[in-house]
């Protein structure tokens, strides 16, 4: 199985055909979709719906985000959350191009349908979370107690949980696992992560795979602190289980 991929060397291929020019690379995992997508400047996504959640988090340019009515100026590092079957659209704004993270769960693939409304009635569930988020005003918490110093900020959608992550210079996280799987996308800092006993040198733009109850590890030896976004499904939490050693 392949746990480690690099952005940079990934095929880029068409994400909204159809309704949209966005353009990327992208890992398909047992229960989530998850890649990097560009929408380039002076270009939109017209409105369309997919029966999968997706959540994305804004690495570069702005965009008027428009999600069942509800319309949001949006930059980086906020956080979208498309329910299934929600219809919405975006245009950027200016002359930076719009990338972002993603996620989706797997009930359906990237590419979504074109729809010829901007609303669809879509009634929201009881408990349903917000659609925006931006991640300076959220709530910085502990993800990984027991076996790692991992804090940060993340949103739980019905099948996906979805966040910003770090784990500080100089440190590390012990082997653990957890029963759902997780991806996870590289913005900042440098270390090597085992997973499996599979160890990789990890670089900002890589992706990496972990499947539910692999064993795995990191440490943290640049001197910059490791940030990543990560998506896992929500069959488990956040926080993983320290790994029995021998």
């Amino acid at each position: 199985m392949q746990y480690f991929y690099s952005t940079d060397e990934m095929d880029k291929n068409m994400a909204g055909e159809g309704y949209s020019p966005a353009k990327g690379s992208w890992v398909t995992g047992e229960k989530i979709i998850f890649g990097l997508i560009t929408i380039p400047a002076g270009t939109k996504s017209e409105p369309h719906s997919h029966p999968n959640e997706q959540f994305s988090i804004i690495m570069s340019g702005q965009i008027q985000s428009k999600i069942e009515g509800e319309s949001q100026t949006l930059s980086k590092g906020n956080i979208i959350y498309r329910p299934a079957n929600a219809i919405h659209s975006a245009e950027v704004i200016g002359d930076e191009d719009y990338v972002f993270v993603t996620a989706k769960d797997t009930a359906w693939g990237i590419q979504g349908t074109p729809s010829d409304t901007a609303t669809g009635g879509v009634q929201p569930k009881e408990g349903q979370i917000p659609y925006y988020y931006d991640t300076s005003k959220m709530d910085n918490k502990p993800a990984g107690e027991g076996y790692s110093p991992a804090n940060g900020s993340w949103v739980t959608g019905e099948k996906i949980i979805f966040g910003d992550i770090t784990i500080p210079a100089g440190t590390k996280a012990d082997p653990h696992s957890h029963p759902n799987e997780q991806m996870i996308f590289v913005i900042s800092g440098s270390g090597v992560t085992v997973i499996e006993g599979e160890s990789h040198r990890m670089k900002v733009g890589d992706i990496i795979h972990i499947p539910a109850n692999a064993v795995h590890s990191a440490v943290i030896d640049s001197g910059e602190d490791y940030k990543f976004i990560t998506a896992k499904d929500t069959s488990w939490g956040i926080v993983g289980t320290p790994a029995k050693t021998k």
